[in-house]
């Protein structure tokens, strides 16, 4: 009998400690969570999560679970227009970094909403051009001051030459081209490659779509994704957007 109250005894302890080790381990998780502050990047997952669940769960009704952000490009000073959800520093007469992080923000927008393979749209049942607004990006005075002006020939030419990838340029992977004279979708978003630009001065709009309205014989309307562009915020209502897929 004292054999086995000690065995029973022996038992319990070792519970004791793998449940005091497995606490352990679960504050030290939360710890590292919350000193990554990984906020910005949770939300662009739950929205490209909703965005395949939508597909795979065949509803083609229902809002998606995704929202605005809100990006500070700062070379040094805060944003005053807008309460940012997230900021990058960057070295404010750099321009070749400040495209790159437009780059990386258009290059999220365009994964979040399924790189053109995951239809989140309403098939035959919808017949009208729906609009995700990824990203409202701002910049703050220094850039202003030194960075007037992105000319959108600069931007595209930066992508066109930079690597995304080992394989692919941003430029490949944003629209599948490999000049800007094969880059589609501009006019759903009024997009002058040729004279316009990124003014520095004015908020910008990370703008991609669906436009759930295109006639394909035989099969009647067919949903087609639109690529991703940056845009003047002010010109947004230029745009041939109905509906808007994004929260703010």
């Amino acid at each position: 009998m004292i054999f086995d109250r000690n065995k029973r005894g022996e038992l319990t302890t070792k519970q004791l400690v793998t449940i005091i080790i497995l606490i352990t381990s679960f504050i030290i998780i939360l710890f590292l969570l919350f000193r990554l502050n990984l906020g910005e990047t949770s939300d662009k997952e739950i929205c490209h999560n909703s965005v395949v669940l939508k597909e795979k769960s065949g509803v083609l009704t229902g809002s998606l679970d995704c929202r605005t952000s809100y990006l500070c490009i700062s070379g040094g000073k805060n944003c005053e227009e807008i309460s940012a959800s997230s900021t990058i520093k960057v070295d404010h007469d750099n321009k070749s970094e400040i495209m790159g992080v437009i780059a990386d923000e258009m290059s999220d927008c365009w994964w979040m909403f399924g790189e053109g393979e995951v239809n989140y749209g309403g098939g035959s049942l919808a017949t009208s051009v729906h609009c995700a607004i990824c990203s409202i990006v701002t910049f703050d005075e220094k850039i202003q001051e030194q960075i007037p002006e992105i000319t959108y020939s600069e931007f595209y030419d930066y992508l066109k030459t930079t690597a995304k990838t080992k394989t692919q340029t941003y430029l490949q992977y944003l629209y599948g081209a490999d000049n800007i004279d094969n880059i589609e979708d501009k006019e759903y978003f009024n997009v002058d490659l040729i004279t316009g630009g990124i003014n520095t001065e004015e908020r910008q709009t990370i703008i991609t779509g669906i436009d759930m309205n295109v006639k394909v014989l035989f099969v009647g309307n067919k949903d087609k994704y639109l690529n991703t562009f940056i845009i003047s915020s002010s010109e947004t209502s230029l745009t041939e957007c109905k509906e808007y897929l994004t929260k703010a």
